[in-house]
């Protein structure tokens, strides 16, 4: 029994060394904000949400410029009727330029500006998304070690309890049946940690893959001190959602570009101005002169592509209105599934996880004084591991609900502020 003492103390001391060794070295790893920062930097999404932002500048400079004007020239051979005189040469050229009314241009120009603000809006979506997803790749990694950790823990402590078990077998204190239990423990709990480790490898080449730049190997890690989490305030996301969600920006965008393409279908029955200077030279005359055409709505009065216009502005519109109403719907199911989650990690880490170490502490004591058989310890021993198991993944949980909100809210929001 003093053995097993004995051999739980220095497993214990190993682990709370090799915990206080981890956490000296995670004050030099990589933090969650330097991760994400080497993602925005380097993976191709980010290139993709510039060449938007460079777009929407382009469209902004483009509907702004006068089209451009019109160059003709001809040129022939020619004789008097009657064929009396030889051929000579007949030329002509003329410069054209289209001006469009001030109403038109103005109208045309704010379609232009809406059309850049969604390209903008679609690039800042992008760089939300690619945030979301690097914040969401460091947290599981995170929960990938954890439970690894957890299971090397656990691996330790059955085979701490096999050794003792086996030993006592061989004395004549314990049962063979003990000993067989005891080893199948330590090789289930050995098979759990093999799949802990398998799965925080592949957690961590995403994270390698999502960075594109390489990372430093072996990679350290420095996770973010836990802290209370207090209930997101439901009123300001809203506020937050209406002013800043990309998808929402974009779709009243789009709305507010129809409306200006309408504006600039019914202004179209006023048609653009046509202006021209032309030079002729002739066998006769030589002509120069001044042309202004325009466009007589007489039959169609541009009728057709004001009935499509308005068409589009009122889907548009009602799009717009829809894209409202669904995120408001999904930012109401992500913020109850926040609390849900904050409740859940507070009360595994306060009540729960104190709870089934008092457990165990006490089967262990009960143990080497004989007063409780193996079976009660091995119980004990699972139920510790588990309510491990299960704070670490509602500390996943949290993280990845918060990233839910951030993704219809902003990366940039934060429930501590």
């Amino acid at each position: 029994m003093r053995s097993f003492h004995r051999r739980v103390s220095l497993t214990s001391v190993v682990l709370a060394t090799c915990l206080a060794s981890g956490r000296s070295h995670a004050e030099e790893g990589l933090g969650v904000d330097a991760y994400v920062e080497t993602v925005l930097r380097s993976h191709p999404g980010a290139r993709q949400a510039a060449a938007l932002e460079e777009a929407a500048a382009a469209e902004r400079r483009a509907v702004r410029r006068l089209p451009d004007p019109s160059l003709e020239y001809s040129r022939g051979r020619a004789r008097p009727a009657g064929g009396a005189a030889s051929r000579a040469s007949e030329s002509g050229f003329s410069i054209s330029q289209t001006i469009p009314w001030p109403g038109t241009f103005s109208a045309n120009v704010r379609a232009g500006d809406r059309a850049a603000d969604a390209l903008r809006a679609e690039g800042v979506g992008a760089r939300w998304e690619l945030e979301i997803e690097a914040r969401s790749a460091f947290a599981r990694l995170l929960h990938a070690r954890d439970a690894s950790e957890i299971g090397r823990a656990a691996e330790a402590d059955a085979l701490a309890l096999r050794d003792l078990t086996t030993r006592r077998a061989e004395l004549g204190e314990a049962r063979e049946t003990d000993r067989i239990k005891s080893e199948v423990e330590w090789l289930r709990q050995r098979s759990v940690r093999r799949a802990a480790d398998r799965e925080a490898g592949a957690a961590e080449e995403v994270l390698r893959t999502l960075a594109v730049e390489p990372l430093p190997r072996p990679l350290v890690l420095r996770a973010e001190p836990a802290r209370p989490m207090p209930a997101p305030d439901a009123a300001v996301l809203r506020d937050r959602l209406g002013r800043a969600n990309p998808r929402l920006l974009a779709a009243r965008a789009a709305s507010e570009r129809e409306s200006a393409l309408l504006s600039v279908a019914r202004r179209g029955r006023i048609p653009d101005l046509e202006v021209a200077w032309f030079r002729e030279e002739e066998l006769d005359k030589e002509a120069t002169g001044f042309m202004v055409g325009v466009r007589v709505p007489l039959w169609d009065a541009n009728r057709g592509a004001i009935a499509r216009a308005e068409a589009a502005s009122t889907f548009a519109a009602a799009g717009a209105e829809r894209v409202f109403l669904d995120l408001t719907a999904a930012l109401e199911r992500a913020r109850q599934e926040l609390e849900g989650a904050v409740a859940r990690a507070a009360t595994l880490d306060r009540e729960i996880l104190p709870a089934a170490t008092r457990g165990l502490d006490l089967a262990r004591f009960s143990y080497r004084e004989g007063e409780t058989s193996l079976l009660d310890l091995l119980d004990a021993q699972r139920t510790f591991r588990e309510t491990q198991r299960e704070a670490a993944a509602s500390r996943l949980a949290l993280a990845l609900a918060l990233a839910e909100v951030q993704r219809l809210v902003g990366p940039d929001y934060d429930p501590w502020r």
